[in-house]
């Protein structure tokens, strides 16, 4: 689940209250710890989580000044990597999961949602997202953009669009980056003299014009890019999956997944400048 060639995908929904009745108990807290570990697998939230360390340390190297020295450059380096480890990230965004679903009364929906991620289109349609990392992506998602518009693609992008919403794609990658940005940023405060400190307000304007910035891109290439790597799935699936996908209890999945993981990603970002500071 990379952040700008994949998103994630939560499918097909299983009605059955499976912990009616037995939420609190042990068999539930079993039952819930294994849905939410599984929804992460499934989604490959973990390789997502994997992209953030990587990510604010070399956004770090660009953009620290000169005078920080090679000393305090790789002790930020190291705060990084600790704060943003990766298991400790997964466990996090699992049980921020399993909360929210308590705290909803979504316990079902949640367990729901893991068992639907075996059935065959769930399989199908996530499979299909792994084209994106492909070296021969780029040229070919173009060749294919640069057709001409069909009757057929315009009703299927109408479709795409309704459900990269459902799916909360856009918002994900979006907070994704916007928050690792904020995260350097605060980082290279904590490593730089009082002459290059970013002020609050500054923060705040340049996260601000990278959302946007980000959310309009996005909002044009994500429907585009679904609609290509579907390309070969018929009218009748894609239909099937877009009416999965708008129920209530997927709906409400995608958005608490989404909330879990830019909410560990803020937090790792804030210990990554208070961790530095105090290793000073």
């Amino acid at each position: 689940m990379k952040p700008q060639a994949k998103s994630y995908l939560i499918t097909v929904f299983m009605g059955a209250l499976l912990l009616a009745g037995c939420a609190t108990g042990p068999a539930g807290k079993q039952a819930q710890t294994s849905a939410s570990n599984r929804v992460l697998a499934a989604y490959e939230v973990p390789d997502l989580l994997a992209q953030a360390a990587p990510a604010v340390s070399q956004s770090l190297d660009k953009n620290l000044p000169d005078d920080v020295s090679d000393t305090d450059r790789q002790r930020l380096r190291d705060v990084v990597f600790d704060a943003y480890d990766p298991q400790a990230l997964q466990a996090d965004v699992a049980e921020s999961l399993r909360e929210q679903a308590r705290t909803d009364g979504r316990e079902p929906a949640l367990v729901a949602a893991a068992e639907a991620l075996d059935t065959p289109l769930a399989t199908k349609m996530i499979g299909l997202e792994s084209t994106t990392g492909e070296a021969n992506f780029a040229q070919n998602f173009k060749a294919f953009v640069d057709q001409p518009a069909t009757d057929r693609r315009k009703a299927r992008l109408r479709q795409i669009d309704s459900l990269a919403q459902d799916m909360q794609i856009i918002e994900l990658q979006t907070g994704f980056n916007v928050t690792l940005l904020e995260a350097m940023i605060r980082a290279r405060n904590a490593a730089s003299g009082p002459q290059h400190q970013v002020d609050a307000p500054r923060i705040e304007q340049m996260v601000a014009k990278t959302r946007g910035n980000i959310e309009g891109k996005l909002e044009q290439r994500v429907p585009l890019m679904l609609l290509y790597v579907y390309r070969d799935v018929s009218n009748a699936e894609l239909e099937s999956y877009v009416q999965l996908q708008s129920r209530p209890e997927l709906v409400w999945t995608n958005q608490a997944l989404k909330k879990s993981i830019i909410d560990a990603l803020s937090d790792a970002g804030e210990r990554v400048a208070s961790n530095f500071q105090n290793a000073s």
